[in-house]
C-alpha cells in the first residue's frame, strides 16, 4: 500500500501531520503488535564544525563554573550607538522594524551594555556575562561578511565582602586571567600587549598568538558608560572566535611522574620603568631558554617616590627543577646571574639587593 487516505474527526484537533496518524495507530493497535526488525543500521553523522562546537561548549561550561552567565542579545540594534566611521561599513536594514532597530551591529558592545544597564538599574550590580554572537559589515561593497565573537562583560564585584575580608572588584587583571585560562584550555599560547585601540574602550590590551590577532580586553570609556547610565567600571574582553578556532590545538592530557628531586625557588626584586609590563620581563627571560627553569611569577608590585620618578619595583619568583638530579647552588646562581644580566642589559632593570 503506497498511500493511505484518512478523514480526521472534528474533535481530534491535535491530528494535523502524518506523524499524528502514526501515533493514533500505535495507540489503538498497541506497541506490542508492531513488528520490530532483528537489526537496525544507523549511520552516525558527524558535522563539519563538530570540533568548533565541542570547544565552544567546553569554554561555556568553564565560564559558568567561574560564575559567568550566558546572554544572547539582538543582532539588530540602533545606529545611534555607533560612530560615523563605524557606520560607513555598517549593514542597514531596508525595512527596519523601528527607528531604534535599523542596523546589524558592527560591534558587540552596545547591545551588551543595554543588558548591563537593565540589570544595574534593578539593583543587580555584580555581573559577569559572556556571549557568543556575530557582527556584520560590508555595506556599500556588495559583499557582506559576518564575524563570530566570544565576549566577556564584567562590572561590580567578583567576590562579595564578608567578615573575613573586603569585597574584590572586577579589574583588568581578573579579565586577563580568565582570558588566559580559556586560551590554555584551547591549547593556545597567548601574549597580551598594550597596543592598538578599540572604539568605546580605554586601556586596551591586544591578545595575540604569534602573529595572529585574537582580540582585545579593555575598560569601557566614560562616554559610553554615561550613554547607558552605568556608573561603575565595566570590563570587556572581545575574542575573535574565528581566529581563536584557527589558533586552537587539540589538547592532549599528559601525565608526568612526580619529580624525585626537589624544586628550588629564588626571588628577584627589580626596579624598572613605570611603563614596563611583567609580560616584557617574562618574554626576555624566555629567550634565555633555561632548561631547568620551570616557571616564574610576579608576586609583588611596589611604587614609591623613593624609587625615583617614573620607576616601580617588581618582585619575581623563579622555580628551578631537574628531574634527573638535585640542583647545586652553583648551577642556580649561574642561571640567576644570566637572568639578571639580560634584564639589566636588555630592559634597563636595576637589581635591588
Amino acid at each position: 500500500m503506497d498511500a493511505l487516505s484518512v478523514e480526521v474527526p472534528y474533535h481530534k484537533r491535535d491530528v494535523s501531520l502524518p506523524a499524528d496518524v502514526v501515533e493514533e495507530i500505535l495507540r489503538i493497535d498497541g506497541l506490542d503488535n508492531i513488528a520490530i526488525p532483528a537489526a537496525m543500521t544507523i549511520t552516525p553523522s558527524v558535522e563539519d564544525n563538530y570540533r568548533a562546537e565541542s570547544l565552544k561548549q567546553k569554554l561555556a561550561d568553564a565560564l559558568v563554573g567561574l560564575g559567568f552567565n550566558e546572554i544572547l542579545t539582538n543582532s539588530i540594534t540602533n545606529s545611534a550607538y555607533f560612530t560615523e566611521g563605524q557606520l560607513e561599513s555598517t549593514v542597514r536594514l531596508l525595512n527596519n522594524l523601528s527607528t531604534e532597530l535599523d542596523v546589524l551591529r558592527p560591534s558587540m558592545l552596545p547591545t551588551a551594555l543595554e543588558v548591563l544597564s537593565f540589570n544595574v538599574n534593578r539593583r543587580n550590580s555584580d555581573l559577569r556575562f559572556f556571549e557568543f554572537g556575530k557582527t556584520y559589515s560590508g555595506a556599500g561593497t556588495g559583499q557582506y561578511s559576518e564575524q563570530n565573537h566570544l565576549c566577556l562583560y564584567l562590572t561590580g564585584n567578583v567576590q562579595p565582602g564578608s567578615w573575613k575580608g573586603k569585597a574584590v572588584a572586577a579589574d583588568l587583571y581578573y579579565v586577563k586571567g580568565v582570558v588566559e585560562a580559556l586560551a590554555t584550555m584551547a591549547g593556545i599560547a597567548v601574549e597580551m600587549t598594550a597596543e592598538g585601540d578599540a572604539t568605546g574602550l580605554s586601556g586596551v590590551l591586544t591578545l595575540r598568538s604569534g602573529t595572529r590577532a585574537l582580540g582585545y580586553i579593555g575598560t569601557v570609556a566614560a562616554p559610553e558608560l554615561k550613554r547607558f547610565d552605568l556608573k561603575a567600571p565595566v570590563l570587556v574582553a572581545d575574542i575573535n572566535w574565528d581566529e581563536f578556532l584557527k589558533a586552537a590545538l587539540p589538547v592532549k592530557i599528559q601525565y608526568r611522574e612526580v619529580p624525585r628531586y626537589p624544586a628550588v625557588e629564588r626571588d628577584l626584586a627589580l626596579v624598572v620603568p613605570a611603563a614596563m609590563t611583567y609580560e616584557a620581563i617574562r618574554q626576555q627571560v624566555g629567550k634565555l631558554r633555561l632548561k631547568s627553569l620551570r616557571g616564574l611569577r610576579l608576586f609583588d608590585l611596589f611604587e614609591s617616590e623613593k624609587l625615583g620618578a617614573g620607576r616601580k619595583s617588581m618582585a619575581v619568583n623563579f622555580t628551578f627543577l631537574d628531574e634527573e638530579k638535585t640542583l647545586t647552588d652553583k648551577e642556580i646562581e649561574g642561571w640567576m646571574q644570566k637572568i639578571m644580566n639580560t634584564l639589566e642589559g636588555e630592559l634597563g632593570a636595576e637589581i635591588r639587593k
